[in-house]
């Protein structure tokens, strides 16, 4: 539907944001991520304050409208380029010790056994 192939891993609403750049006379409408009570998030895109929205119902969801100077347009895809970063970065250092499997438990049950395996060894040797 309206999500990009890079974006796989985050969920959409039926929610869309539609952000006013005051200065500019510019829109952009974008279907939401997540929702919650401090914010608005489109992932890698916008991360706008919930407060600061003017919230309508249309006939396939919620629709917030965030009207704010350029700069303030800015900060919002700063801080959601920043959060999409934070969450990939995330999600691939979990795959990576997810795939390492080698933790000290296994190399201590391994030394373990090879001790033990040592003294029967000489144990037997000796007697």
């Amino acid at each position: 539907m309206f999500r990009k192939k890079n974006d796989e891993f985050f969920e959409e609403t039926d929610d869309v944001l539609v952000v006013f750049d005051d200065e500019q006379k510019t829109s952009d409408i974008s279907r939401i991520s997540s929702v919650n009570e401090e914010a608005i998030i489109v992932t890698g895109k916008y991360n706008v304050p919930y407060h600061d929205c003017e919230i309508t119902t249309g006939p396939d969801g919620r629709i917030f409208f965030y009207r704010a100077p350029s700069e303030s347009v800015k900060e919002t895809k700063r801080l959601a380029e920043l959060e999409r970063n934070t969450v990939l970065s995330q999600i691939a250092n979990y795959r990576y010790q997810e795939e390492s499997g080698v933790d000290i438990s296994k190399i201590a049950l391994i030394g373990v056994t090879m001790m033990s395996v040592l003294m029967l060894g000489l144990s037997s040797c000796q007697g």
